[in-house]
């Protein structure tokens, strides 16, 4: 439908009052009423006392409420907060509200309904609802909805005849029903929508914003808004307040991102000082080059290079055919800082320094700081400065085509995500043995192949370092040359194999018990049923620990240079990783991206949600029919629409857009249902515009590896799992002083922690239970995942 026309006394930007119940889909909510109402949109979260005290002013203000969903029973104080007060308007108070699933089922329960379990809760499930064209319905025709609830409202209209469904009854004499879904056999129908017949308060269970609701949903609040209206004009109800101070609309909380460095802690520049003192005083130059990639592969370059022991980053697109690029990042001795932070005694460390700060949030801008005083000057240098012919012949140009020139690499884990959005961290170990959470190195040599131009890319942010730089190209032509006379390049000697072949066969693997991870799933399957979550995406870990050897040379009887080539050859992915860092080793083939951003600002989730394995019998087409099942499809479904919310926090609705929705790919060893979530942001010169990095801690931890909402969600699995998840589950990747970034979810990976006294190298595996689940299929499901690391390590 088209725009709302103003007919009213209300003709200026409306102002709406969004209340969250902490969901994770609020944003597409707001970014709805900003696109189809033109609203300014102020939310404020149930629990904001400041809200409380001030929400008969805040009312005064505000031409209407929308309540949105979340976790948890309307009948439950710590669920609904203040909302209930919203119910209880005087007749002088009242205007127009709007009440979506869970902001529905409190109208309800306070006008008269009961609000009970659904026998079978619908999460993700797209359904037509029935309703007669009234009311905010009108013109609306076939309505598909997408619902998220485990419960409903109940009318008491059990076993009534159909025309009572569309009017008042004794028990909810205030309730109109507008639309049901009287498509579900086992629960029967279900109401969908309904007003109050006198007040104006209107309610949804479904939800408008989603992507696969239809746009006959998301032209409802468009009728919702003109019935809104014209309450208004007919009852004289206007605006008798400005809003001031904290309530701001939510499109100008988007551009308040960079939030300064609390006082007495830490200075923002004092990282980046350090950081930069490696380039000495010269003006910041990339010094680059570019060779043919011919016959190079990662594996071989780093072994050439002689780093095969060392300190070094490589993530590695595994000659997949969905991965292009692989970067090298090596470690300078006496250059290279590792800057880290430990969400357990909020720590920040690099170099010397040791601080405690406030929290995370105080890491961000140090770390973009860092960044920006690196961008190379190559287009701006006055070329009388520059020393070598070198560096004159490459002014005034940056390898475009290369995603990485140097900058943060390494990993963000699962718990620095938790405390992101508040929740509880799990109990840390006890002994000491607690790695980093997060682990950046700040890399100034790196090497580059881009598979599809057949081009390596060998980049220095160090000064006067073409030495190393034409070193580096002498060793790739001779690598190319050696490959074009179909020499043997790097292959893993037979001692090489039989020493790691040996030290696995010795190991000692312990995996999840199915009695435990099964009553693991019942237990995640009561929380959905009780409403607190509508997916839980529940994990557990497989050790292996590998003996000592007194007759070893190494530090380590197990070679993780070895296992990585040995896990890259079985199991490619287009997301490898290598880290060899202090305290931790990480051999890694994920297949999912979790976020990446272009220089230019463009921004890409690819969530993967349904997995099915290869094997006997098992072709496209039978994978295909079970990933395009309801089960998977709304397991998918609920993180792209998480995602969306994530990001559009960030960048706005109008700027977010869904690519792909529910496509099978192909991996080595199973086929996934992969969605892709877009997003661009606004110029990076705008002053206070968002960067890349805004949008990553926006989203963490991976809604991949949460569930939704992501807080309750998360606050469950803490409590459910009982340990720390650690790197698993978190993101890997780098963030380029050019302006990109791309990390990976960190799934299908080994990591070792090399604090503890005893070599244990641990996978985390898992899956996504929802209230279609079965729990054997669950375990079956992370038996899969957890199988494909250990069977590429084993065989």
């Amino acid at each position: 439908m088209g725009s709302v026309t103003r007919t009213t006394p209300l003709d200026e930007q409306p102002s709406i009052l969004y209340v969250d119940c902490f969901d994770s889909f609020t944003n597409n909510i707001i970014g709805l009423l900003e696109e189809r109402l033109g609203a300014n949109v102020i939310m404020v979260r149930i629990d904001d006392k400041q809200a409380d005290r001030d929400l008969h002013t805040l009312l005064r203000a505000v031409d209407g409420v929308v309540i949105g969903p979340g976790p948890g029973h309307p009948g439950n104080p710590q669920d609904v907060g203040f909302i209930n007060k919203l119910w209880a308007l005087s007749d002088s108070e009242l205007l127009p509200i709007f009440g979506i699933c869970l902001g529905f089922q409190s109208l309800c329960l306070n006008h008269g309904a009961d609000v009970k379990k659904l026998e079978s809760p619908r999460h993700g499930i797209v359904c037509q609802s029935t309703h007669q064209g009234t009311d905010i319905l009108k013109g609306l025709g076939d309505l598909d909805c997408t619902q998220y609830h485990s419960l409903h409202a109940d009318l008491e209209l059990t076993g009534a005849p159909t025309t009572h469904f569309w009017q008042p009854n004794d028990v909810c004499p205030d309730l109109l029903p507008l639309a049901w879904d009287l498509s579900d056999e086992i629960n029967g129908p279900v109401l969908m929508a309904v007003r109050h017949v006198s007040k104006p308060f209107w309610g949804c269970q479904f939800h408008p914003e989603s992507i696969c609701t239809s746009e006959a949903g998301k032209d409802m609040l468009v009728n919702w808004w003109r019935h809104a209206l014209r309450w208004s004009a007919n009852n004289g109800r206007v605006k008798t307040k400005e809003l001031t101070g904290r309530y701001l609309p939510n499109s100008i909380c988007r551009l308040l991102v960079d939030a300064p460095i609390q006082s007495g802690h830490l200075q923002a520049s004092h990282l980046a000082q350090e950081l930069r003192s490696a380039a000495g005083r010269d003006d910041i130059f990339l010094r680059w080059a570019k060779y043919p990639a011919q016959g190079v592969t990662p594996t071989v370059l780093l072994e050439k290079l002689g780093h095969r022991d060392d300190e070094v980053i490589l993530l590695d697109s595994q000659g997949h055919n969905m991965g292009r690029f692989d970067i090298l990042g090596l470690v300078v001795p006496g250059k290279t800082a590792n800057v880290t932070y430990s969400s357990y005694d909020r720590t920040l460390r690099y170099g010397n320094y040791s601080k405690n700060i406030d929290s995370i949030e105080n890491c961000w801008p140090l770390f973009q700081e860092a960044l920006d005083v690196y961008y190379p000057q190559n287009q701006e240098i006055d070329r009388s400065k520059l020393r070598s012919d070198m560096d004159r012949f490459i002014a005034g140009h940056l390898p475009a085509d290369s995603p990485f020139w140097g900058g943060f690499m390494g990993y963000i884990s699962y718990e620095a995500g938790l405390e992101t959005i508040d929740v509880k961290l799990p109990e840390k170990p006890t002994d000491g043995s607690a790695i980093p959470d997060i682990n950046f190195a700040f890399i100034h040599r790196s090497i580059v192949i881009d598979h599809q131009t057949n081009q390596i890319y060998v980049q220095s942010l160090l000064p006067n370092d073409w030495t190393w730089i034409l070193r580096v190209g002498s060793l790739i032509d001779s690598v190319s040359a050696a490959s074009s006379k179909s020499e043997c390049l790097s292959p893993t000697s037979i001692a090489e194999t039989r020493h790691l072949n040996d030290t696995l066969a010795r190991s000692t693997i312990t995996r999840p018990t199915g009695n435990s991870y099964r009553a693991q799933v019942q237990n995640c399957q009561d929380h959905l049923r009780a409403g607190d979550s509508y997916e839980l995406c529940l994990t557990d870990e497989s050790s292996i620990v590998i003996p000592s050897n007194p007759s070893s040379n190494s530090h380590s009887p197990l070679d993780a240079w070895s296992l990585y080539k040995k896990m890259r050859l079985n199991n490619p992915a287009p997301h490898g990783a290598y880290l060899n860092l202090p305290n931790i080793s990480i051999v890694g083939t994920s297949p999912e991206r979790f976020l990446s951003w272009s220089r230019g600002g463009h921004c890409q989730f690819r969530p993967i949600k349904g997995t099915v394995k290869k094997g006997p019998g098992m072709t496209h087409s039978i994978a295909s029919e079970i990933l395009n099942s309801s089960k998977e499809r709304a397991e998918n479904l609920m993180i792209v629409d998480l995602i969306r919310h994530d990001l559009s926090g960030v960048v706005g609705t109008d700027n977010t857009w869904v690519s792909k929705l529910m496509v099978m790919e192909e991996y080595e060893k199973v086929y996934q249902l992969v969605s892709v979530i877009e997003g661009q942001l606004p110029p990076a010169e705008l002053p206070g515009a968002p960067r890349g990095l805004h949008v990553l801690k926006n989203s963490l931890p991976p809604g991949s590896m949460t569930g939704a909402p992501k807080k309750r969600s998360c606050e469950i699995l803490v409590d459910l799992e009982k340990r720390p998840r650690g790197v698993y589950a978190g993101v890997l990747g780098y963030m380029d002083v050019g302006g990109a970034g791309d990390f990976a979810v960190v799934i299908r990976t080994l990591v070792r922690n090399k604090l503890e006294e005893q070599e244990v190298w641990r996978v985390g595996a898992g899956g996504a239970v929802t209230i279609q689940s079965t729990d054997e299929g669950e375990f079956e499901e992370m038996e899969i995942k957890a199988g494909s690391v250990l069977e590429s390590m084993m065989r």
